[in-house]
């Protein structure tokens, strides 16, 4: 009888189980990819930026924002000046003549010379009072045009000390001992550009421009 019952029981379980299915199999819920930005990165994200490379590119023109207008007398100038360890002057430094201190732009003071200066006579300490350039007369183009590569012309500045020493610069390759320097001369008009490199003789380089206008 008990077996009898055992078998009954059975029987009824797997009609359940066919009838419903079995358990149900745990659920997998779907993979869904990670949504993409509709918005572009900005090329300014530090992720998007290239990697920072020293510029090739070279520094501004000494003088090329100089304005003679600036002058009474129509003179400015600008030098660059590098490896001045005893002095310690190395850096940019301007000039602006004045008339009434006897800042000069025709060239008579040394003829067949051409000698251009501006002065500032009573210039702070640290600046530059005095500032020259000469060159042979008929290296001054007498139209529109350039002159370049005069290496037998003279550059000399001086600045204001408060002890007086060590005060003067010069590029002159015909006096003994006073270095050389290269210069470019340019006219435009009444306007004369000189364009210059040099270095003197301790070894201090120096650059820049001056310009004048003719009176």
């Amino acid at each position: 009888m008990t077996l009898i019952r055992r078998a009954g029981l059975l029987m009824s379980a797997a009609l359940f189980v066919a009838c419903t299915g079995g358990p149900a199999a745990p659920s997998t819920p779907a993979f869904s990819p990670p949504p993409v930005s509709s918005v572009a990165p900005s090329a300014g994200t530090p992720s998007e930026a290239p990697p920072a490379t020293p510029s090739a590119a070279p520094s501004a023109v000494p003088g090329a924002s100089l304005d003679p207008s600036l002058s009474d007398a129509g003179i400015v100038a600008r030098v660059t000046i590098s490896n001045d360890s005893r002095r310690g002057r190395d850096g940019t430094h301007d000039i602006i003549g004045l008339d009434a201190d006897g800042s000069e732009c025709s060239g008579a003071f040394e003829e067949p010379g051409y000698t251009v200066v501006a002065w500032y006579d009573d210039a702070p300490i640290g600046l530059i009072h005095r500032f020259g350039i000469s060159v042979a007369a008929a290296e001054i183009p007498e139209t529109d045009g350039s002159v370049t590569d005069i290496a037998d012309g003279s550059v000399s500045f001086d600045f204001v000390s408060e002890r007086g020493l060590d005060t003067g610069y010069t590029g002159d390759v015909g006096r003994e001992n006073e270095g050389s320097s290269t210069i470019d001369v340019t006219r435009a008009g009444t306007s004369l550009v000189f364009d210059f490199v040099g270095v003197t003789n301790e070894g201090v380089n120096f650059a820049g421009q001056f310009i004048c206008v003719e009176g």
